[in-house]
């Protein structure tokens, strides 16, 4: 079993050029980057051909976060051309780079939720057949947000060859009110994923990990992971991960400090690994 822990975007103890990054997180014991272009993709090819040479060379797993300003789910052609153009940049650049995955953010339900819907798969079929690169929809936070479990599941499932599920594990606690803490919570999210999408996408399950604070609406602000009495705890999830024997599993650590904090999930998933070897 061989898990990956990097960060989202470049750690803050990191000053030099992007295309180094890979090297940074490798030294401090990391193997995995997701570029950050939430504010748009302003990598350039050049840039994005030599940070994808950097991770090669250093076992990084390079993965890039589309830009926050997308809504597939819009009814307005406006907003919803310009979101696919967005989506189509990240997947250009993360092709260059040899990257695995584009994380996407599918949009709002807005006032009609089953046009929503519609509008997100006429969006992925749009998008597919460019390249190599995954689409990965993202479990969403907010009530108001296209991506609950059961709905990244269908887009998977509708679309086999190119849409994999992200698992934002601080989402989920956020989307069930507060049910995502207990080992039983967790068994049940990876549960729902084997019986729906078998065992191609949970071979290497892509995952985001932070601590959550949420309110009625759902998903408010992620917190670190030394912060108490926020959750969901990443120890009983990497012990139900570990018990489960579910093989290359990623968690990218999404808090204001990516590289301990993804230490630290390294630390605590490589302890219980080693429990139960010694079992």
């Amino acid at each position: 079993m061989k898990a990956r822990f990097g960060t989202a975007g470049i750690p803050s103890e990191y000053k030099g050029k992007t295309s180094g990054v890979a090297a940074f997180v490798a030294s401090l014991g990391l193997d995995a980057f997701e570029y950050e272009a939430v504010r748009g993709v302003r990598i350039s090819d050049e840039e994005a051909k030599t940070l994808g040479e950097q991770a090669r060379k250093h076992g990084v797993k390079l993965s890039m976060h589309a830009p926050y300003y997308v809504n597939l789910g819009s009814s307005d052609p406006k907003i919803w051309q310009e979101s696919l153009q967005r989506v189509r940049q990240a997947l250009h650049a993360t092709e260059v780079a040899g990257g695995e995955v584009v994380v996407v953010h599918p949009g709002y339900y807005g006032s009609s939720p089953n046009e929503a819907i519609a509008n997100v798969i006429k969006a992925i079929s749009s998008l597919q057949g460019q390249g190599h690169v995954k689409l990965g929809l993202e479990t969403m936070g907010r009530l108001s947000q296209i991506g609950s479990l059961e709905e990244v599941a269908d887009f998977c499932t509708s679309f086999p060859s190119f849409v994999i599920p992200v698992i934002d594990w601080a989402h989920l606690e956020a989307r069930s009110l507060g049910h995502m803490r207990s080992k039983e919570d967790v068994e049940r999210v990876l549960d729902y994923l084997d019986r729906r999408l078998g065992d191609r996408e949970m071979t290497e399950l892509h995952c985001h990990f932070s601590k959550m604070e949420f309110s009625s609406r759902g998903e408010l602000r992620h917190h670190n992971l030394d912060e108490e009495g926020f959750y969901p705890d990443f120890s009983v999830v990497a012990e139900v991960f570990v018990k489960r024997g579910h093989p290359s599993p990623t968690f990218i650590a999404e808090t204001s400090n990516t590289a301990k904090d993804a230490l630290t999930m390294k630390e605590t998933f490589s302890r219980l690994l080693d429990a139960t070897r010694t079992q």
